[in-house]
Order: structure tokens, then C-alpha cells, then sequence
């Protein structure tokens, strides 16, 4: 049992040593991210995800952004990449060079246990050039010389009587941060944020922090390619689409809790004949020949 489990509805509580698994667990507070699949996917998108069905599953972006997840609580304790990730030895090597079989599975189970995880040495480069990356940007390391706390953990209840939840990466003094892998360019990243909800964590977090006491102040975000070159920068929302995000949270929020208030989840127009969306240009190629 946490100690979050012996409250009862604070109305704002944070922890820094909540398990991830323990802040998951918590869903009777809302996520930014499910607040954001209901957005997305409206009252349909809901009843499924309250009848626990995942509508995102991840993919191999997502399972080596967990990678550099949790190479960042090393970083900024000081510590090198080598006191968390190792390579097998050939030894435990199955015949054919391959991570397998029994020796491998003993030799990966010890270093687990002494705390350290075993990776393929293509994803420890990677993540070698990620690190070189970053460190090579002094306005990252400003921030990681900041970091007060990571992984700190806030339960709130909003102004609109709304539970909430937010789980930080970083915070200083002044501003709590995220970091994010990303495959994309530069020029493609603010495509990135407005699919996987980053405008909203912008002001979801921001949130979060000032009913901790923080002044308001604009969420800057740690981006690190997976791709080459392996760049990594700083970068800060449009203060227009962040507010434009605030909007949307508030309406969303009010209806995940209609809906289940009344119980009714489909759009009042969900079983009208509607006219098929057409894009302009479909318009202006297939019926004006341009």
C-alpha cells in the first residue's frame, strides 16, 4: 500500500518516491494523456477506455523513449550510462552470437538484481549519441544543474471539481520540465505535439505546479532525436496553442464527467446520416481538373 492509498480525496497531494506503477494505478485521478484520447476519440473513445481497453499500445518510439527514461534520473544524479545499462558478455552467448538461452537468461537476471539492465549494444550507441547530444547544450545542462526533484507525482482536485494527476520528469525551483525522444526533424516536430497531446501537458503541468505553489511560467521541454544527428534542444510552446489547450482540457474534463453522470457516451447526432468530409483539395483537383 502507498501512502497515497490512506488518503482520502485531498485536494492537492504530490510524492517523490510514488512508483510509476503505483501513480498508474491511481485512475480514479485523470491523466493528461487519457483526458487527451477522449479528446481525440470523444464519447465512444471513453466507453472504451473505462471498460479498459487501451486505445494506444505503443510502439518502438515509445519503448525506446522508456530507455531514455530511465537513463535521465542517472544523468542528472551525475552518474555515467554504464551504471544502468550493460552488454552480455560473449560467454553467455547462445552459439550463434544471439541473446539467448539459459546462460543469458542467468547472466541477465544477475544484473538485474544488482540493478542494472541489459540492452543491444546498437540501442546502447544510440543512446550514447543521445546523451553526447544533450550534454553538448549548455541550456540542458542549465536545467539539469537546476533539477530540484524528478519523477514527482501530483493528485489534485480542480477548481471545477475535476481529479487530476501529473507525473513531472524534472523540476527546479522555478519550472517543472518533460523529456522527449523523438524520430522527427525539427520542422516536424510541432506536428509531434499536437497529435500526442504536448500542448496540453504544456498547460496540464503548469497546473499541476501551481497548486504546488509555483508561479506560472511556460513548460519548456527537453527534445532528443533517435535519429541522426542525435540532436537535442529546448524548446517552449506557442503561448497561443497552450492556451488553446486550456480550453480544451476544461471541455473535455466537463465531459468525461457528464458522461458518466448520465451514462449516455455517443454524440447526440452519432446515429444521423451525415455528408462525407471531403478535403478542399480533393475539391480542386477531381471537380475543377487543377
Amino acid at each position: 500500500m502507498s501512502i497515497l492509498d490512506t488518503l482520502e480525496n485531498p485536494t492537492v497531494f504530490s510524492a517523490e518516491d510514488l512508483s510509476n506503477e503505483d501513480y498508474h494505478r491511481r485512475t480514479d485521478y485523470i491523466s493528461r494523456s487519457y483526458a487527451h484520447q477522449v479528446y481525440r476519440h470523444g464519447g465512444m473513445g471513453q466507453a472504451l477506455l473505462e471498460s479498459g481497453v487501451s486505445l494506444f499500445s505503443g510502439n518502438a518510439g515509445t519503448s525506446f523513449g522508456t530507455l531514455f527514461d530511465e537513463l535521465w534520473d542517472i544523468v542528472i544524479s551525475g552518474g555515467k550510462i554504464e551504471d544502468l545499462f550493460c552488454l552480455a558478455p560473449e560467454g553467455v552467448l547462445s552459439a550463434s552470437g544471439q541473446r539467448r538461452g539459459k546462460a543469458f537468461d542467468e547472466w541477465k537476471a544477475e544484473m538485474a538484481s544488482s540493478g542494472k539492465r541489459e540492452i543491444s549494444r546498437p540501442d546502447l550507441e544510440k543512446l550514447r549519441l543521445m546523451l553526447r547530444g544533450v550534454q553538448a547544450n549548455t541550456a540542458i545542462n542549465y536545467l539539469i544543474d537546476a533539477t530540484v526533484e524528478t519523477q514527482k507525482s501530483v493528485f489534485w482536485i480542480d477548481s471545477h471539481g475535476h481529479k487530476r494527476r501529473a507525473r513531472w520528469d524534472g523540476s527546479t525551483p522555478n519550472l517543472v520540465y518533460d523529456v522527449k525522444t523523438t524520430s522527427s526533424t525539427w520542422p516536424e516536430l510541432a506536428k509531434s505535439f499536437l497529435n500526442f497531446g504536448y500542448f496540453w501537458q504544456a498547460h496540464w503541468y503548469v497546473e499541476s505546479a501551481m497548486e504546488l505553489g509555483y508561479e506560472h511560467h511556460r513548460m519548456p521541454f527537453i527534445c532528443v532525436q533517435t535519429i541522426p544527428p542525435y540532436e537535442a534542444q529546448v524548446f517552449r510552446p506557442p503561448v497561443e496553442l497552450v492556451d488553446a489547450a486550456g480550453e480544451q482540457i476544461k471541455r473535455t474534463l466537463d465531459q468525461i464527467a457528464l458522461r458518466r453522470e448520465t451514462g449516455e457516451y455517443l454524440a447526440a447526432d452519432y446515429s444521423e446520416i451525415k455528408e462525407l468530409p471531403v478535403p478542399g483539395w480533393m475539391f480542386t483537383k477531381e471537380v475543377k481538373g487543377e
